[in-house]
């Protein structure tokens, strides 16, 4: 039973990781079932096993995202400093970006989002329930008295997450741009955005 489970989870992943490249590559609307199952190896029935089309895989892959920015936000709501956390927080959801996501990825991700209604409302539920975790962080920074706590915490947590989506998409559009050589000018400016 337990190689089974091992089997079904590793055939997952491979249609996870097959669709990533294919739809980093070929864009959303280039990339075709029959292209992910050829990329992974597997059939198209071992496919709607696990997704019941390219739109819940891809909706899937956003929700994995999400997912992880909640446990960043768990983790940095765990000890102060808090806005060192925050700031944490967002180094790691702009630079690594992981299984199956990666930079040029979540830019496709943005601009099905903007095209698509459906894709539109997957992406935005689920960063509501990624942004909830968040606001939670954001509250014991204004609480400790590490940020200002006139501030509307959810508009806050809106342009953080876009910053975080725009400066995604400048490493993913910009070859030579180095977010680490410039990580104590995005530090120093949330800094003072936030600050009492």
């Amino acid at each position: 039973m337990q190689k089974r489970e091992e089997k079904k989870s590793h055939t997952r992943e491979q249609i996870l990781c097959a669709a990533a490249a294919c739809f980093t590559e070929q864009g959303y609307s280039g990339c075709s079932i029959s292209d992910i199952v050829e990329r992974a190896g597997v059939s198209k029935g071992a496919l709607y096993v696990h997704f019941k089309s390219k739109e819940a895989l891809f909706k899937e892959m956003i929700a994995i995202e999400h997912r992880k920015g909640i446990e960043r936000a768990r983790q940095a709501a765990l000890k102060p400093p808090y806005l060192s956390g925050i700031i944490w927080f967002h180094t790691e959801c702009i630079q690594n970006s992981g299984f199956p996501m990666d930079h040029r990825l979540w830019a496709e991700v943005l601009a099905v989002s903007a095209r698509d209604t459906e894709i539109r409302k997957a992406f935005i539920d689920s960063e509501r329930a990624s942004r909830k975790f968040y606001i939670e962080l954001l509250q014991k920074a204004a609480d400790a008295g590490e940020i200002d706590d006139s501030l509307d915490l959810n508009a806050v947590s809106i342009w953080l997450y876009a910053l975080g989506d725009g400066m995604i998409v400048r490493i993913a559009d910009d070859q030579a741009f180095d977010f680490q050589k410039h990580h104590a000018v995005f530090d120093t400016l949330l800094r003072r955005a936030l600050r009492t």
